[in-house]
């Protein structure tokens, strides 16, 4: 699923959408403010307008939350998918979140957590429903909220660009959340020096030609790493 808002940002997200189709079949969803007029017939993908707030994040969480499936995998819009990635599923057998770690930092300032739980990327998410799962979200959602009015803490509000993952990461360690920390293949963020062994599945970060950066990413297996790759 996506959540995506702005003609540019949906167009975007669309895109993502047939590259994730094309491996993975099945159903897709596009929260999309304003819907697109002609999505170009993309079988498989369904798109549920929404009533856009003036944070983007604040609407993303409100719409995972509104996601119609019992197993759900969230992807930003920024998102290139060059393999299947629908076998995430099965983590959600054991754990409730699956979710890759946030690379250049670590949420430290938040006195109420751990050091050592890493803050967690909220581009690519995967998740079941249940009462646990939702409990967790409408915590982050009212968090989130509470926190980008009044921030209680350096980096947990508008001083991070508005970030929705410092009250990920509080509400994930308050509620008890089992999490999997997913490797970077499945959330290669292209903006950071980045390293990987298998196969990079997703490309997280906007580029002009995602098909080259895959064949970079891609061109060898085993241990290797890159710098930034930038558009």
């Amino acid at each position: 699923m996506y959540s995506s808002s702005g003609e540019s940002n949906v167009a975007t997200a669309l895109a993502s959408a047939r590259s994730s189709l094309r491996h993975n079949r099945v159903p897709h969803v596009l929260f999309a403010a304003p819907p697109p007029r002609d999505p170009g017939g993309v079988e498989g993908l369904s798109i549920e307008p929404f009533e856009p707030s003036e944070n983007p994040y604040l609407d993303k969480i409100a719409n995972m939350r509104r996601s119609p499936f019992e197993r759900t995998i969230f992807l930003d819009s920024d998102t290139y998918v060059t393999r299947e990635i629908v076998h995430l599923f099965e983590l959600l057998d054991r754990y409730d979140i699956a979710a890759a770690l946030a690379p250049g930092y670590r949420g430290l300032s938040d006195p109420e957590v751990p050091v050592a739980f890493c803050e967690l990327n909220t581009g690519v998410v995967a998740w079941r429903a249940g009462g646990e799962t939702a409990a967790f979200m409408a915590d982050w959602q009212e968090t989130y909220a509470a926190w980008q009015r009044e921030p209680p803490f350096e980096l947990a509000g508008e001083s991070r660009g508005k970030a929705d993952q410092p009250a990920f990461r509080h509400c994930a360690w308050k509620h008890g959340m089992r999490i999997v920390v997913l490797p970077p293949e499945y959330n290669y963020r292209t903006g950071e020096p980045g390293a990987a062994v298998g196969l990079v599945r997703v490309i997280h970060g906007r580029h002009d030609d995602y098909e080259q950066v895959a064949a970079t990413l891609n061109e060898t297996l085993g241990p290797r790493s890159f710098p930034p790759i930038r558009s």
